[in-house]
């Protein structure tokens, strides 16, 4: 299997990907979006199922939220109102952050063997030196020239 290297292309877009503000704000549903734009369009329920290639009580149901939608019904709703589908990830952290969370969980499964190996020696290191360690191995995993973060 040949490995798919990151362009900057690539790098210039995962760098634009938005992460979430917080967690609190409210959002809107597929189905909210759709019954929205259809009223605001004075579209009835029927025009657009017709329009979107689906039937009436299967667009009731997805503006009701009964249903949850596949992608491709989604697009066929809202090319039916005259719009495009746009589908992109939103991060709950930046992307470094997630890289480093990563790192620190094969970090600290790697350390929890040696360390149950030092407890039953009686060597085992107290909290504040157990968190350096974290902290170091974690970078060092980050720094490697490994391509890929696990566990091995």
């Amino acid at each position: 299997m040949r490995r798919k290297f990151i362009t900057v292309v690539d790098d210039i877009a995962l760098s634009r990907l938005p992460v979430l503000a917080s967690k609190g704000t409210s959002k809107l549903t597929a189905g909210d979006w759709v019954r929205l734009l259809r009223n605001r369009l004075r579209m009835t329920q029927v025009e657009l199922a017709q329009r979107a290639h689906i039937t009436q009580p299967n667009l009731a149901a997805i503006e009701s939220g009964k249903v949850d939608p596949q992608v491709g019904t989604l697009r066929r709703i809202y090319e039916g109102l005259g719009c495009e589908l746009n589908l992109e990830p939103l991060l709950h952290k930046s992307l470094e952050e997630l890289t480093r969370d990563r790192a620190r969980a094969v970090a600290l499964k790697r350390l929890k063997q040696t360390m149950g190996t030092m407890a039953l020696e009686d060597q085992a290191p107290d909290k504040d030196t157990f968190r350096q360690l974290l902290e170091k191995r974690t970078d060092d995993i980050l720094r490697s020239p490994r391509k890929r973060i696990s566990a091995r």
